[in-house]
């Protein structure tokens, strides 16, 4: 990535811009990650309370409550992913050409 120096400025913009949505992405990612780990790590508990007094109702129906709550957050997740796939995809192709060559072939325009 060049320097931001006197003068067309705005492809060396974009590939920050472009650089920075990336980074949200790569973020969201984690987050998504790490709330399917969260998920499970859940899961585990209600299923040993489960497993330790299976005479109690209320921890099957925590768990059967559990899984929905997951299965409605997990499908949020892959609209959200999908969701960010598309605007990267988007701002990739649109700004191809600034991302590969920030400051132009604006050379032969001088003379």
């Amino acid at each position: 990535m060049p320097k931001i120096e006197d003068g067309d400025n705005f492809g060396v913009q974009i590939q920050e811009e472009v650089l920075s949505e990336l980074q949200r992405s790569q973020e969201s990612a984690y987050n998504v990650r790490d709330s399917i780990r969260q998920h499970h790590l859940a899961r585990a508990k209600i299923c040993s309370k489960l497993i330790k007094y299976p005479n109690i109702e209320d921890y099957t129906l925590a768990l059967k409550e559990h899984d929905e709550k997951q299965l409605f957050f997990a499908r949020q997740n892959l609209i959200d992913i999908r969701n960010i796939y598309a605007v990267v995809t988007d701002i990739l192709h649109k700004n191809m050409a600034k991302i590969r060559s920030p400051r132009g072939n604006n050379r032969a325009g001088l003379y």
